[in-house]
C-alpha cells in the first residue's frame, strides 16, 4: 500500500512539473539554449548563458539615514535593497549633496540659525518620506526603468504637495477667523471706553501703519514653494540610477549615457574641468562684487591627466603669492576649496591667473582659458533707499527721482550701474581679456533685453551661460524657449526636485537650442563620485568642481581621471571638439503697423521743415 501511495504522489509531482514548465516556457528555452551553446562554445555556460534568463532584479527596500557634508551640514544617505536571483541584497548607498543656501556668507547669526533649523526639518522630512512613502510606491519595481521610477516619486510628490496646501489653506482660514473674532471683541471695548479710543488710535494704530509702508522695486519671480522634505525625490532618482548601473554590471556613467541614447555609445568624451581658483563677490572681504568665482578651464583637446597637472601649478602659483603679499591666512580657503583675497577689481583677479597660466609655459587664451561666475542675482540690489530729505518715502519705478539708486547691481562697493551700464562693463572687460571664454549669470534674467543685447555683443567668442537664469529642470522641461531670452550654455545641479530623468531630457532640449552642457557641483558635496559619472554620461562639455583641493572635490576629479584611463584602455575615448560660439541676435523689432510708419514721417517731414 505504502509503495503504491508512492508511486501516485511521485506520478502527480510528474504532471504537476510537466504543467509548470510548460507555463513557463522552460523547454523551448532550454532546447534554444542547448543549441547556441553547442555553436557558442561559451567558457562558463551557466554564468554567460542560464543567468539570462532569470528575472529582472527589483527593489525590496529602501533605507534612509542622516549623514553629513564636506560643511558639516546635515544630508541625506539613501541605500537601495533589491531582489537579485531570489536573494536580498544592498545594490547601491548614495549620500546626496545639500542644496545651495540662498544667504551669503557674511548674513547675521540669527539668519544663520534659522536657516540651520530649517536645513534640519527638510532633511528629517526627507528621511521620513523616503522610508515610508517611497519605499511603498518604488517596491518590486525595475531599477533599470529610470523614466518609470522617477515617474512613480514625482506623481507621490504632487499627492504630497496638495496635501500639505490643503493644510496650510485650512490653518490660514482658521487665523483669519480668529483675527475676525478678536477684531469684534476689541470694538466691543471700544464702544463701552470711548473716551479713550481717540486717545489710543491716535498714538497706536495710525503710527503702526505707517511704519508698515511697502518698499516698491523692480521684483524677481515669486521662489517656487516646495515641499518640506523635497530633497528626498532627487536623492532617490540618483541612488537608483546607480544601483541600476550595478545590476547591469556596467559603469555608472555606461548606464547614463544608455539612458540618453538608449544604447550604450561605442565612444565618450571626458567633460572639461571648470576648476575655480578665487572665490570674490558680496561674501568675501574687498570690494568686488561682480565676480564670485574666477575659474581656469583647459584646451579641449588636452587630456584631463596633462590639464590636471597645469591646474595644479595654478592654483599653487597663486597661492605663493598671496602668501607673499599677506602670509599664511592668505592661503586659507572657503568651502569649496578656493582661495579669498581682498579684491577691489576684476582685473586684479585676470591678471593673476594670466600670470599664473604663462608661468607654466602656456599661453592664456590658447592652451588655457578663464571663466567667471558672475552670481548676477547676487549683486543686483533689492532694498529701498530713503528719497533724499524723506525718510518716510521710498524709491519707485521709473518715473520717480530716487529710481536711479535702485534696481542697479552694485559692481563694487559704492559702484552701482544700470542694466545698460552693467552690458558696457562685461563687453570692455571681455575685450581687454579675450582669454576668458565663458560668463555665468552676468546678469538677471529679468534684465530680458539687456540680457539679449550683451549675448549679441560677446556670444560670438564667450559663452553667455544660464544657471539661475532657469528653472528648475522639472520646470524647464515643459516651458517653451523664446526669442526673448537665449543662452550659449546651462549649469544643471543635482539638487532638490532635480531627477535623473528630467535633466536628462531637459539636456536634449538645450542641446537642440545650441546651449553647451554644464555639469555643476553644490556648495555641500560629499565624497559620492556620481556628478564626474553623470556628467561624461549626458556628455556635458564642462564639469564645475570647485577648487582642485578638499577630498569631496578632488574625489570628483579622481573619478574623471579613472574614466578617462579607462576609455583609453578599451580604445573608447573621443577628443572634444573645438569650442563652438554660436552668435545670439536679439530678436527682430516688430514691424510697425499699417500707416504708422508713414505718420512718423509726416512728424519728422514737419519738424525738419521747422527747423529749416
Amino acid at each position: 500500500m505504502a509503495s503504491t501511495r508512492e508511486k501516485r504522489e511521485l506520478y502527480e509531482a510528474k504532471q504537476r512539473a510537466v504543467k509548470y514548465y510548460n507555463e513557463n516556457g522552460v523547454p523551448k528555452k532550454i532546447e534554444e539554449i542547448m543549441n547556441s551553446m553547442f555553436y557558442d562554445n561559451p567558457a562558463d555556460v551557466y554564468v554567460q548563458v542560464f543567468e539570462t534568463l532569470a528575472k529582472p532584479p527589483t527593489v525590496s527596500k529602501i533605507t534612509a539615514r542622516q549623514a553629513y557634508d564636506s560643511k558639516g551640514q546635515p544630508t541625506v544617505q539613501t541605500e537601495v535593497h533589491g531582489t537579485v536571483k531570489n536573494e536580498d541584497k544592498l545594490l547601491y548607498t548614495h549620500v546626496s549633496s545639500t542644496t545651495n543656501s540662498s544667504l551669503l556668507d557674511n548674513v547675521r547669526v540669527e539668519e544663520r540659525e534659522v536657516d540651520d533649523q530649517q536645513r534640519q526639518e527638510n532633511i528629517s522630512a526627507a528621511i521620513n518620506i523616503l522610508n515610508s512613502d517611497i519605499n511603498n510606491r518604488i517596491h518590486a519595481t525595475d531599477p533599470t526603468q529610470q523614466d518609470e521610477v522617477d515617474r512613480v516619486i514625482m506623481k507621490l510628490y504632487e499627492e504630497l504637495k496638495v496635501i500639505e496646501d490643503e493644510r496650510l489653506a485650512k490653518e490660514a482660514e482658521e487665523m483669519i477667523k480668529d483675527d475676525g473674532e478678536s477684531s469684534h471683541r476689541e470694538d466691543d471695548k471700544a464702544s463701552v471706553a470711548s473716551g479713550k479710543k481717540g486717545k489710543n488710535s491716535a498714538n497706536s494704530s495710525p503710527k503702526k501703519k505707517g511704519k508698515s509702508q511697502a518698499a516698491v522695486y523692480v521684483p524677481d519671480e515669486p521662489k517656487e514653494k516646495l515641499l518640506c522634505g523635497s530633497n528626498a525625490f532627487t536623492a532617490i532618482s540618483q541612488a537608483t540610477c546607480c544601483a541600476a548601473a550595478q545590476v547591469k554590471h556596467v559603469d555608472i556613467y555606461e548606464h547614463v549615457a544608455c539612458l540618453r541614447h538608449g544604447e550604450i555609445p561605442e565612444k565618450f568624451s571626458v567633460s572639461l574641468p571648470m576648476v575655480t581658483i578665487i572665490q570674490s563677490g558680496r561674501a568675501a572681504p574687498g570690494k568686488l562684487n561682480c565676480v564670485k568665482e574666477f575659474m581656469v578651464i583647459p584646451k579641449h583637446d588636452m587630456p584631463l591627466k596633462k590639464s590636471m597637472t597645469y591646474i595644479q601649478q595654478i592654483y599653487n602659483y597663486v597661492a605663493k603669492q598671496f602668501f607673499a603679499k599677506g602670509g599664511t591666512a592668505t592661503k586659507l580657503v572657503n568651502d569649496i576649496g578656493a582661495m579669498c583675497p581682498t579684491f577691489d577689481k576684476a582685473e586684479q583677479g585676470l591678471d593673476l591667473l594670466q600670470e599664473a597660466i604663462t608661468n607654466c609655459g602656456l599661453t592664456a587664451g590658447e592652451d588655457f582659458f578663464i571663466g567667471l561666475n558672475c552670481a548676477g542675482p547676487e549683486m543686483f540690489d533689492y532694498d529701498p533707499v530713503p528719497m533724499a530729505g524723506k525718510s518716510d518715502k521710498v524709491a519707485n519705478f521709473p518715473g520717480q527721482d530716487m529710481h536711479k539708486e535702485k534696481g542697479k547691481y552694485e559692481v563694487m562697493v559704492g559702484i552701482a550701474k544700470v542694466a545698460d551700464d552693467l552690458v558696457e562693463f562685461w563687453s570692455d572687460l571681455l575685450t581687454r581679456y579675450p582669454s576668458i571664454i565663458a560668463i555665468i549669470d552676468p546678469m538677471r534674467k529679468q534684465e530680458e533685453e539687456h540680457w539679449m543685447r550683451l549675448c549679441d555683443r560677446i556670444s560670438d567668442r564667450c559663452l553667455v551661460v544660464g544657471s539661475q537664469a532657469y528653472h528648475r529642470p522639472g520646470l524647464l522641461k515643459d516651458e517653451q524657449l523664446t526669442e526673448n531670452f537665449k543662452s550659449s550654455g546651462i549649469a544643471f545641479k543635482l539638487e532638490q526636485l532635480n531627477t535623473v530623468s528630467d535633466i536628462l531630457t531637459c539636456v536634449k532640449k538645450m542641446e537642440e537650442d545650441d546651449n553647451q552642457i554644464i555639469i555643476s557641483s553644490c556648495q555641500g558635496e560629499t565624497t559620492d563620485t556620481f556628478l564626474a559619472d553623470f556628467a561624461v554620461g549626458v556628455n556635458a562639455r564642462f564639469i564645475k568642481v570647485g577648487a582642485p583641493v578638499r577630498g569631496e572635490r578632488t574625489v570628483q576629479i579622481n573619478r574623471l581621471l579613472q574614466i578617462e584611463e579607462q576609455l583609453e584602455t578599451k580604445d573608447k575615448l573621443k577628443l572634444l571638439e573645438p569650442n563652438a560660439f554660436p552668435h545670439i541676435a536679439p530678436p527682430p523689432l516688430p514691424e510697425p503697423e499699417e500707416g504708422e510708419g508713414e505718420a512718423q514721417t509726416e512728424e519728422e517731414a514737419k519738424k525738419d521743415g521747422k527747423k529749416k
